[in-house]
């Protein structure tokens, strides 16, 4: 079996791909504390000895309004740690695998984005990511950047396990409802990522995404039906609200919905509606 690497292993979409890809390769996870992405030096010092056919990074600073404070820090792990990978995947031959964002772009037309849309990212996170993205295209011989949005699984933190437990505690949450996208599925990812692999499809990026639009109201209500039916949440009601009402250190986009359709005709495949992911999710049936 090759060897493939998953930096930041710990993360949701990290456990995710470690524990789908052992089938077909011998998988070889990394954490932070094994592989530290600040430290460029230990980048070389650990990957080069296991030889990989392919690097995984799920690793990324994604803390969006911190990166307005601390944007150095944020650099260091989204473009200098992936700009040392993209030279190391050059050198060594593997091929590199990236995770980028619908934050690079700030698209005003509620149309859905495509990979060659131009790039307008309006907070120091999707600037960062930006970066991380261009050195890839500069150095790499041999890579694949998939941007997603909204990731979300039942392991780590993200939007539907904050409502959930939110549920259990309050009973009327005001929830945003004038920022559009869609909710993206570790296990779509994961599933996605793997068969562009084993097709060996073109390097290059591409969106994954599941088809139709939501809002954050839209999720929330989800939820909210969802708890209506199981014991233990007390949530009766979600009121939509402006983001304009809620102030944050970092813009967000408006509306983020990537367009799918150029992964699924390369991969010649269907891609299903946010919500059937999500009522698996909701279900416990996603890990």
């Amino acid at each position: 079996m090759q060897n493939l690497i998953v930096l930041g292993a710990n993360g949701q979409l990290g456990k995710r791909i470690s524990h789908d890809f052992k089938s077909t390769y011998n998988v070889i996870p990394l954490d932070r504390k094994k592989c530290d992405l600040e430290n460029l030096d230990m980048l070389k010092e650990v990957i080069i000895p296991f030889k990989p056919s392919v690097v995984v990074n799920c690793a990324a600073y994604t803390n969006v309004d911190r990166s307005e404070e601390d944007f150095e820090k944020c650099l260091s792990v989204n473009y200098y740690a992936v700009k040392a990978l993209a030279e190391l995947s050059k050198n060594f031959k593997f091929k590199l695998i990236h995770f980028s964002t619908d934050y690079i772009f700030n698209e005003k037309n509620h149309i859905p984005i495509k990979e060659n849309n131009a790039k307008n990212p309006i907070n120091n996170y999707g600037i960062s990511k930006l970066k991380g993205e261009n050195a890839i295209e500069q150095i790499c011989n041999d890579f694949y950047i998939f941007r997603t949005s909204w990731v979300y699984s039942n392991n780590g933190s993200n939007f539907p396990k904050t409502i959930l437990s939110l549920a259990k505690q309050k009973k009327v949450l005001d929830i945003v409802d004038d920022q559009f996208g869609s909710p993206t599925s570790v296990n779509l990812i994961s599933t996605i990522v793997l068969l562009s692999l084993e097709k060996n499809i073109q390097k290059g990026t591409y969106h994954i995404s599941p088809d139709g639009v939501c809002t954050w109201f839209d999720i929330a209500n989800e939820i909210l039906e969802y708890t209506h039916k199981q014991n233990g949440y007390i949530l009766k009601n979600i009121n939509s609200v402006s983001s304009s009402q809620f102030l944050t250190k970092a813009k967000r986009p408006s509306f983020s919905y990537l367009d799918n359709s150029k992964i699924k005709e390369t991969l010649g495949i269907e891609i299903q509606d946010w919500r059937v992911y999500f009522y698996k999710f909701l279900m416990g049936e996603a890990e």
